[in-house]
């Protein structure tokens, strides 16, 4: 039994996660079988047992993407794929880091894999001392070159305060944004096809329709209403050069957690051990306002 998007270190089970949900819901409102989704979540349907559309999703990407063995074999393929692409260049995959656990443990991965991968940062200027000397500690180790763009301080820090003041649900939007656009910036400038990416569907859970909105347009637009910066140095994301990176750049992503069994506190210990890897508290608390997103504002 699972549940979506509890954050790692919970120690609360589903049973009594759910129990404590339903005492906070009305009767009339139907709550999974499985998990704690329930009718309030945006396209959610049951079947006739009682479970949830995304569970089902949850089960169809676990028999397509299985983990273990038959994941290492297809991610081994897809890992001569990679090294071909980049056969004659000086990198051959993008990974973007943060200085967390997950991006860490990836890049030594594929590292360790022996792909030739770039280091890419985003840095929206709230990046906490931890996760600064984890990134330095990994790179030098590891003997990897890092590609980091940095955002005028007093215009994120405005496109944060219009966030904040038009009341929208996910204030981490421009991160993700900004984020998405620097790896395919990057890989672009240097004529790498392939994006290895942390994201996990096992660990992340499956966000409902309509929870996220992920459009360069809408940061534009929260920004002309609310905001007093114009956007000058955001990397922001538009459809025209989503598709210029898709279709001309050929950039693909790849997520690697889908294939292969990942354990965090093994991770961590292992970082800790060979990397002098700090931990920083929680899951996304290695960025200052992450941090307060998290901690203050979705609980």
């Amino acid at each position: 039994m699972y549940t979506h998007n509890l954050p790692d270190n919970n120690t609360t089970t589903v049973t009594a996660l759910r129990t404590r949900v339903k005492t906070q819901r009305p009767d009339a409102v139907q709550m999974c079988t499985r998990c704690v989704y329930d009718t309030t979540i945006p396209g959610i349907t049951f079947d006739d047992h009682g479970v949830c559309n995304y569970c089902h999703l949850h089960d169809r990407l676990e028999e397509e993407y299985p983990a273990g063995p038959a994941g290492e074999k297809k991610f081994l393929d897809i890992l001569r794929t990679i090294k071909q692409a980049g056969r004659r260049k000086k990198y051959d995959c993008i990974v973007g880091i943060s200085g967390g656990a997950d991006s860490s443990f990836l890049l030594y991965k594929m590292k360790d894999y022996g792909l030739r991968p770039l280091a890419v940062h985003f840095d929206n200027t709230w990046n906490s001392t931890i996760a600064t000397e984890n990134m330095k500690n990994l790179l030098r180790k590891l003997n990897v070159d890092l590609f980091t763009y940095v955002v005028d301080n007093r215009e994120y820090n405005d496109i944060y305060r219009s966030f904040l003041k038009a009341g929208v649900p996910d204030l981490e939007i421009p991160t993700d944004i900004g984020l998405a656009a620097t790896l395919n910036m990057a890989a672009a400038r240097y004529g790498i096809r392939y994006v290895i990416e942390g994201h996990s569907f096992r660990t992340e859970g499956i966000s409902p329709l309509g929870w996220t909105y992920m459009d360069g347009r809408y940061i534009e637009s929260v920004q002309q209403q609310f905001g007093t910066q114009p956007l000058k140095t955001f990397p922001n994301m538009k459809m025209g050069s989503f598709i210029k990176w898709m279709l001309v750049n050929r950039i693909k992503k790849i997520r690697p957690l889908w294939y292969l069994e990942y354990h965090k506190k093994e991770a961590i210990n292992f970082l800790t051990r060979e990397f002098n890897f700090q931990w920083y508290g929680g899951h996304h608390l290695e960025n200052r306002f992450t941090a307060f997103y998290h901690s203050y504002v979705l609980p």
